[in-house]
C-alpha cells in the first residue's frame, strides 16, 4: 500500500506508521502507546548517567575525585580535546545497544539522539562545532548490516543541535576484525591505517565525532588522528555509553 504525506483518511502518515507498527521499550520491550516516550520512565531510571568526577579527557567516570584522568587515558594519552559519553554501559542497555547496531532497529537512534542531546546537549552547542562526523564502518559491513548505526544517530544528533553532518567525511577503507577481544595495544595496531579522509569539498576545523560506545578509546583515536593530519584544530566525541573499568 502506497501513502502520501497524508494517508487515505487524512492521517498524517508518520502517525498511522506508528499506530500500526507502535515503538516498543528498548529495554524491556513493552509496548509504548502513540505519543508516549520511546522508553519506559522506571527503564530510564536504571540507566546510570555518567556523573562527576570524570575524565577531564575521555569524560569515563573515576573514582577518586582528585584524580583528573582515567587509568586508560593516564596511561595512553589521547589525541582528542574531550569526550562527552552519557551512560554507563551497564544493565539493560548494553542489549538495546546490540539491537541497535545489529538487530535493524533503527529508530531507537532518535531516541538515544534525544538522550544525549538532554545530558550532553548544552556541552556539545558550547564546542559550536564545524560539523558531526559519525565513525565509518567499512563499506562491506554497511552493506550487509543495512546501515551505519553510528550515521543514523549522528543524522538525528544535527537535526537536534543544528549541527551539519558530514557522513563522508571520513571513511574505512580497512575492514578490520572486531575489537572486543582486543587489548589496547593490539587495538591500535588493528586499526593502523583503517581510516582516511573522503572525497569532500569542505574543510572541518572543528569536529564532533559520534558512536554509539566508547571502551578503550582506539577507534576515536585512530579517527582523530586522521582528521587532525587532515587539518582539523579539534576533534571532540560524543557517544551513547561508555565502559567502566580500564581495558588493559
Amino acid at each position: 500500500m502506497r501513502f502520501d504525506e497524508k494517508g487515505e483518511s487524512g492521517i498524517d502518515k508518520k502517525i498511522l506508521l506508528e499506530l500500526l507498527y507502535p515503538a516498543k521499550c528498548p529495554f524491556c520491550g513493552e509496548v509504548r502507546s502513540y505519543g508516549e516516550p520511546m522508553a519506559c520512565p522506571d527503564c530510564l531510571k536504571e540507566l546510570k548517567v555518567v556523573e562527576p568526577p570524570h575524565c577531564l579527557t575521555c569524560g569515563k567516570t573515576i573514582d577518586q575525585e582528585e584524580e583528573e584522568y582515567c587509568q586508560d587515558c593516564a596511561t595512553i594519552p589521547k589525541s582528542f580535546r574531550r569526550g562527552y559519553p552519557v551512560y554507563e554501559y551497564a544493565g539493560e542497555l548494553p542489549k538495546a545497544l546490540y539491537d541497535f547496531k545489529y538487530h535493524n532497529q533503527r529508530g531507537y537512534a532518535a531516541f538515544f539522539a534525544e538522550c544525549i542531546d538532554r545530558h550532553r546537549g548544552k556541552q556539545l552547542r558550547a564546542l559550536q562545532p564545524d560539523g558531526i562526523v559519525p565513525v565509518p564502518v567499512h563499506r562491506k559491513k554497511k552493506k550487509s548490516r543495512g546501515y551505519n548505526q553510528a550515521e543514523l544517530l549522528g543524522r538525528e544528533l544535527s537535526g537536534c543541535l543544528s549541527v551539519p553532518l558530514y557522513p563522508d567525511y571520513l571513511i574505512r577503507e580497512v575492514n578490520t576484525p572486531p575489537q572486543k577481544e582486543l587489548n589496547d595495544i593490539l587495538r591500535m595496531k588493528n586499526l593502523k591505517n583503517a581510516f582516511k579522509i573522503g572525497e569532500n569539498t569542505v574543510q572541518l576545523k572543528k569536529i564532533l565525532l559520534v558512536d554509539d560506545i566508547y571502551t578503550s578509546g582506539a577507534t576515536i583515536e585512530a579517527c582523530t588522528k586522521v582528521l587532525l593530519s587532515a587539518g582539523a584544530k579539534a576533534v571532540y566525541y560524543t557517544s551513547i555509553a561508555i565502559g567502566r573499568g580500564y581495558s588493559g
